[in-house]
């Protein structure tokens, strides 16, 4: 499909035709701080601060959803005796001249109602590495190799529209290109726009991008306009370096399981999650019931391995009871068990777990050290461990 343009000034009508459709969620300025917000007319889009304190997954796997809400009662005696004397009536000639049914005994019972909420949504103004975050939770919901398939999760992304924005200038904490990505990358993206002089040019990549160009706004893009977007994705390109390199990560990770680098790297972490709920692609959540009287709901609410209670299993046994070991659980779910399952890995390089970690643990630090072969650059395992023990008796892998 050729290059569409879109000049700056028609931003706002578009979004407004998109929003006739579809519940519009974009990147606003409120307080200082970037967020991903249902758009309405009037709101300012912020696209010069590369991203958003949070990933927009929050909108198709939500921090906090009902899934089934429930109602006990009591089935009336009148309906229970009726069904009972239906059942126990005979017919022919041994049936006897009057069969009385026995008096009924009321009985409890529940009513349940699955909920699933499914409204058209577009996002607009995601960078490539949070669409990258949907394309893992993809694998994780999907079905993928004939795993689990969620449907709540599956009826809001089938009918979400993601219209990202290349990346103009990366941050000193991205590093998408270390683990495959690009500022401008188009894996799960529908519709490609890059910010040029004047306004914005638009690559429609599926049916849903195209459907999303059809704005009577676009223009053809002329041939500066396109060059200039190329020029721009290759600058953005060319900033960033690879902070480490994922040939043989995954055996050194595994070669590396029981190494003490795992315990002196997470002395500054405070188990607060913040890592993972900023993330564009981890999943976890816990599911509860919440019951008011005889009515009540199941919801599942985000949860992080770093919670000490994340593993606990109901005869009080913890597997991961030490920090170190939810700490290495997190980047090993990242570069090891996920792969492993889903032939891909799950972290987009979007950094945010970086800059916004309270006592600044980098990503990329963890990787270069536990990483690197056992004997390395690794700190040596501790006094009468080895540092190539076989992991897989000593803790289960994550989905």
């Amino acid at each position: 499909m050729a290059i569409k343009f879109l000049e700056q000034d028609q931003l706002a009508a578009f979004l407004g035709w998109l929003a006739e459709k579809a519940l519009v969620v974009a990147p606003v300025k409120e307080n200082g701080v970037v967020a991903f917000t249902p758009w309405v007319p009037g709101t300012e889009v912020e696209l010069d601060v590369l991203l958003a304190k949070q990933s927009p997954k929050e909108f198709v796997f939500r921090q906090t959803e009902t899934y089934l809400k429930f109602n006990y009662h009591m089935a009336p005696a009148a309906e229970v005796a009726e069904g009972e004397a239906a059942a126990g009536t005979t017919t022919g000639p041994d049936a006897p001249l009057e069969a009385p049914a026995e008096p009924a005994i009321p009985y409890e019972t529940v009513d349940v109602e699955s909920v699933v909420e499914s409204p058209a949504l577009t996002i607009f103004g995601l960078r490539p590495c949070d669409v990258r975050g949907f394309v893992q939770m993809d694998n994780v919901f999907g079905g993928y190799g004939g795993f689990y398939f969620d449907p709540l999760y599956n009826a809001k992304r089938e009918v979400t529209t993601l219209l990202a924005v290349a990346c103009r200038d990366p941050r000193s904490t991205c590093f998408c290109t270390a683990i495959g990505g690009s500022p401008a990358g188009t894996e799960g993206v529908d519709a490609l726009f890059t910010q040029v002089e004047a306004g914005f040019t638009a690559e429609a990549l599926t049916a849903k991008g195209e459907t999303a160009l059809e704005f009577s706004g676009f223009a053809d893009a002329a041939e500066a306009q396109s060059g200039a977007a190329d020029k721009l994705k290759e600058s953005a390109l060319a900033r960033l370096d690879a902070p480490f390199t994922l040939a043989g990560i995954r055996d050194n990770l595994k070669a590396n399981f029981e190494g003490q680098g795992w315990h002196e790297l997470c002395m500054r972490c405070i188990s607060c999650g913040t890592c993972t709920y900023v993330c564009p692609n981890c999943y976890c959540f816990s599911v509860n019931d919440e019951l008011i009287e005889s009515s009540g709901e199941r919801y599942r609410v985000w949860d992080n391995c770093f919670n000490p209670l994340y593993t606990e299993e109901t005869s009080g046994h913890n597997p991961r009871m030490e920090k170190s070991n939810r700490f290495r659980n997190r980047f090993s779910h990242k570069f090891w068990y996920y792969p492993d399952k889903y032939d891909s890995l799950l972290c987009s390089g979007c950094g945010r777990c970086v800059s916004h970690c309270p006592t600044r643990i980098d990503i990329r630090e963890v990787l270069r050290v536990m990483g690197s072969p056992a004997g390395a650059t690794a700190p040596a395992a501790g006094p009468g461990v080895s540092a190539t023990t076989a992991p897989a008796a000593a803790e289960g892998k994550e989905a």
